[in-house]
């Protein structure tokens, strides 16, 4: 059964918060519902399901591990958990770490390419920042809203609002390149596109690290949105914690097959520990094995 969490006392969206990034606060430098797509994404989702089948079909093994009994560094450890949970439990996954303390990132399975689902949420407000410090303003109360819902609740009309006014897959291609997601494609709707759990990684890198369109309160503002979602989507990398504070976003998305990909994103602080993770996964028969695979692995690096 998946390892859901009960979650600490989450903060609220605070007005101060939200006051900051107002037009005049930003300076120039400044449930996710079973149809998660977009009314344009229904079009492409079969042409991107075959796609992800066919990928599927065609992955090489994963590496062998270089160790099999937990001796060795970390990387090693870690290589080995996974090549053993890849082999218990028969599903597909991949999954990228960053580990804030010594900078290293471990990757499995890394080449593997999965359907966004709603993590592509993270990226669509990243998008929506990105266009608002270049026009020299900060967000209107309205695009506050809309990313609030859109983040904590997985709203799906406002974030077909929102995606609309980004411009759609282009704006959302032109946050891919800034951020060097060069395994990700941008296609015609939010839920379908392609990605990798590294060019995940880079997603929430640039929420709890910043970049250079995305200043110190716009990365506050990411970093409580993703720590307020609600109960029901508190799952997956919050997985194996106690007393942590976790920053995540949930996305499930069954293809044309009826076969779920189910996938998780974020970053956990607790005590010395803190680390960006990124689990995605397809093919699950059931969205609860999706849940628990995803919780499963996010488990397993936070017992690392």
């Amino acid at each position: 059964m998946p390892k859901r969490m009960t979650r600490p006392i989450a903060g609220t969206l605070a007005a101060a918060t939200a006051a900051t990034l107002t037009a005049s606060s930003v300076g120039p430098a400044g449930g996710d519902s079973r149809s998660i797509l977009s009314s344009t994404a229904h079009a492409a989702q079969d042409v991107v399901a075959e796609q992800v089948a066919d990928q599927v079909a065609a992955q090489p093994p994963a590496a062998e591990p270089q160790v099999a009994d937990g001796s060795g560094t970390r990387e090693e450890k870690f290589r080995a958990a996974m090549a053993r949970q890849a082999e218990e439990a028969g599903q597909t996954f991949s999954v990228a770490v960053r580990d804030d303390a010594t900078g290293q990132t471990w990757t499995y399975a890394p080449e593997r390419r999965y359907m966004e689902a709603s993590v592509v949420k993270v990226s669509i407000v990243l998008s929506l920042i990105r266009q608002a410090t270049e026009e020299g303003r900060g967000l209107s109360d309205e695009e506050i809203e809309l990313s609030r819902l859109m983040i904590t609740k997985s709203d799906n009309d406002a974030t077909n609002e929102l995606y609309a006014r980004i411009g759609g897959n282009v704006g959302l291609g032109g946050t891919y390149e800034l951020l060097g997601m060069s395994g990700t494609e941008s296609g015609p709707g939010w839920g379908g596109s392609l990605t990798t759990a590294e060019d995940q990684l880079k997603v929430v890198e640039a929420v709890t690290k910043g970049t250079d369109w995305l200043d110190e309160d716009q990365r506050g503002y990411l970093l409580e949105l993703m720590n307020s979602v609600e109960g029901s989507q508190y799952w997956g990398v919050p997985a194996g914690t106690r007393d942590a504070a976790v920053a995540v976003k949930n996305g499930w998305l069954q293809d044309e097959d009826g076969l779920w990909s189910v996938n998780s994103i974020g970053h956990v602080s607790e005590g010395a520990d803190d680390y960006s993770i990124a689990v995605l996964s397809a093919g699950s028969a059931a969205m609860d094995d999706g849940v628990s695979l995803v919780e499963d692995v996010a488990a397993i690096v936070h017992d690392l």
